[in-house]
């Protein structure tokens, strides 16, 4: 079991012994093939999905029986059936993952570079600002009386008046401490005395209060108040954020750790067991046959591998590495790149929750980068269902019964399955995808192309298939509607296409049983080459 997986396989461990208390069985022991079906039956009644993974980790707790000492199952669930068969879960031929819209995809992951290349330095700088504050409040410098400490916070609130900034307001999340403390706009009207006096160095005090206080009165109050200055966030003429604190700081490092995971996952195609496995000194650079430098990542890869997994590498742009570089920086894990310390107990954790994360991070870009009438990440409406569909839950209804829109779901495994997708959906496959991408090197791609331990090529080439069939069904969609073929194979696809049409029983302008339609255009996909100017269904003994 890898690290990263030990949560989660307690988690259904625990499901399914609490489920078997539910049905009459005290002790694992106590499970006879009766209690297996009603918990079967429970499982089944949330989703057939649910019930595979409990049945699956029934069968591993079986499995693994002669490992437990006080308590074990004695009868064998469901023996030579896998959890899918068992739950009656229904494979689909084509990935059934999720793929993230463009809309939604495309503002993500350039909020996310934004945060690795420019406000990632910003978090850096502000770190070593708050770090030596704290060094010094450690061993204050000696106050000469109230005079001293007067004039500190004097020439400090001139600072703030020169620089047009107001007064360290106290932070947002501390609004429950205070409970009489209005806010405008979101900022508490109260001053940050303890933010402020580590800034002058002077001792807090009901006089520095009452200064801040009057001082606010003239230059109003602001988000956070270290020093560090933020970059402006592109086309805005403003900071990326208002203002950063030490409470500020502690979310924005967290922010960014998720902004690094973003990066690192969609710009290399690696699962997220394996983002989170890279050590510290995975990223390295080596020269390619053609002289350009070639930025790789050494990882390893664990999906169906043993413990230890196997040695892997991947290639990846610049903006990448300095994703690494950040993670190092603010990480002190010596072993793993996403291990940092943890509060209260300052021990070593692992960078976990990362489905929650994702989109507490899409929810952060939408409250620093929206605009009053849109969201940085726009919200999503789901296309409509086919009228035979069942399965579709339901979902909130407009006034005019349309699906009200709402926040795309993110998951892990839609950021590796959309990479996929999107390479292969281009017609002229390595340099179409780089160009969809803007991507500056062609390397990416080849690596993506080429062959990796890591199951990703498969997963391309899965894709490509796919995405042929679609194009044939389009070009089948457009002859049906009286566009004819040309060419040297011009009297074969079109009796192809006839003897479809007949056995469907189409008409023009009708889709009859797109699933059917799609079975019996299959083996066009083998022989379709699209072009250009054209496109060639090969056939060797005719072919110029």
């Amino acid at each position: 079991m890898k690290l990263t997986g030990i949560f989660g396989a307690f988690q259904k461990a625990r499901t399914v012994i609490t489920t078997f208390q539910e049905v009459g069985a005290r002790r694992l022991g106590d499970v006879t093939s009766d209690h297996l079906q009603a918990a079967l039956e429970r499982w089944q009644s949330v989703s057939a999905e649910e019930a595979a993974l409990r049945v699956t980790a029934v069968k591993h707790l079986f499995a693994h029986g002669p490992f437990l000492t006080a308590d074990r199952l004695l009868v064998n669930p469901w023996p030579g059936r896998s959890g899918h068969a068992v739950a009656g879960v229904v494979r689909d031929a084509e990935n059934t993952t999720e793929r993230i819209p463009e809309e939604i995809i495309a503002p993500l992951v350039k909020g996310a570079v934004f945060y690795v290349t420019t406000a990632g330095p910003d978090i850096l700088a502000a770190q070593r600002e708050h770090a030596e504050l704290s060094a010094a409040h450690q061993t204050p410098r000696s106050c000469r009386g109230n005079g001293s400490a007067r004039a500190r916070i004097e020439a400090y609130v001139a600072e703030l008046r020169a620089a047009g900034r107001g007064v360290p307001a106290l932070p947002a999340r501390q609004a429950h401490r205070h409970p009489g403390v209005p806010a405008v706009d979101g900022v508490l009207q109260a001053p940050n005395v303890a933010l402020v006096a580590r800034l002058t160095g002077v001792a807090t005090s009901g006089e520095v209060r009452r200064y801040l206080t009057e001082a606010a009165a003239e230059l109003g109050y602001q988000v956070g108040g270290l020093r560090s200055a933020l970059s402006i966030w592109p086309g805005s003429g403003r900071p990326w954020r208002p203002g950063l604190g030490p409470l500020e700081l502690a979310t924005e490092v967290v922010q960014m750790r998720m902004a690094c995971w973003i990066v690192i996952a969609y710009l290399s195609g690696m699962r997220d067991a394996e983002v989170r496995e890279l050590a510290p000194d995975c990223a390295f650079t080596e020269d390619g046959p053609d002289g350009r430098i070639r930025h790789k990542l050494r990882g390893r890869v664990l999906k169906g591998r043993k413990l230890t997994g196997e040695e892997a590498e991947w290639v990846v742009l610049d903006v990448v590495h300095q994703a690494v570089a950040l993670l190092a920086a603010v990480n002190d894990d010596p072993t793993h790149l996403f291990g940092h310390k943890g509060m209260p107990s300052n021990s070593l954790v692992l960078f976990g929750s990362v489905n929650r994360r994702l989109n507490d991070f899409r929810d952060h870009l939408n409250e620093l980068c929206s605009t009053p009438d849109t969201p940085y990440v726009p919200l999503h409406t789901a296309a409509p269902a086919p009228d035979n569909d069942t399965s579709a839950h339901d979902k909130p209804q407009g006034e005019e019964g349309e699906d009200e829109p709402v926040p795309w779901r993110l998951s892990t495994r839609q950021f590796r399955r959309t990479l996929a997708w999107n390479i292969a959906h281009q017609p002229f496959g390595v340099v179409a995808g780089a160009r969809q991408y803007q991507h500056a090197e062609l390397a990416l791609f080849e690596g993506y192309a080429g062959t990796s331990a890591s199951g990703f090529a498969a997963e391309v080439a899965a894709e490509r298939a796919i995405a042929q069939l679609d194009y044939v069904e389009d070009l089948y969609h457009d002859w049906n509607d009286g566009h004819r073929t040309s060419g040297g194979a011009a009297g074969r696809v079109n009796a192809e296409f006839d003897r479809i049409r007949r056995e469907l029983g189409d008409l023009p302008g009708i889709i009859a049983s797109p699933a059917r339609l799609r079975t019996m255009l299959q083996h066009l996909t083998k022989t379709l080459h699209p072009g250009v100017l054209n496109d060639c269904f090969y056939q060797p003994s005719t072919a110029l």
